[in-house]
């Protein structure tokens, strides 16, 4: 039976979104996502669905061998009669970018929706990128 403490089931669905993402795994990664997600990045790029997020996540993993990306909750609100809620953290990740290792992070906010199987899972996640700097490869 799953925990019911809908804090502890976020946070846990968090770790092991951020785990898929380390591991590379992009049917893992989109598990963790509403039919009707919405991202948009710390770039300002706006997306929509499972479907392209896959298309993005394989694109990105199979043209950058080093792009990871790790998120980490600061604060978590719960609104149970709404079954949703807001999740705000900070991020950090790296890629490569024209033979230089680009460090950026930032800050996000998540919305997290429980589903009729109790199942939490991310609605929209909105990120900003706050500091960023090139270094050699």
């Amino acid at each position: 039976m799953k925990n019911l403490d809908p804090q502890h089931e976020i946070c846990k669905a968090r770790r092991r979104y951020n785990h898929a993402i380390l591991h590379r795994d992009v049917d893992a990664i989109c598990r963790f996502f509403a039919p009707d997600y919405f991202v948009m990045t710390g770039r300002g790029v706006q997306s929509r669905g499972i479907q392209e997020q896959h298309r993005r996540w394989s694109e990105s993993f199979n043209s950058d061998p080093i792009v990871c990306y790790r998120r980490r909750t600061t604060g978590l609100s719960v609104r149970k009669q709404f079954a949703c809620a807001e999740e705000l953290g900070s991020w950090v990740g790296k890629y490569s970018l024209n033979q230089r290792v680009v460090l950026v992070g930032g800050v996000y906010s998540a919305k997290w929706q429980m589903q009729q199987n109790g199942e939490w899972l991310i609605q929209a996640e909105v990120f900003t990128t706050l500091k960023s700097f090139t270094v050699k490869a």
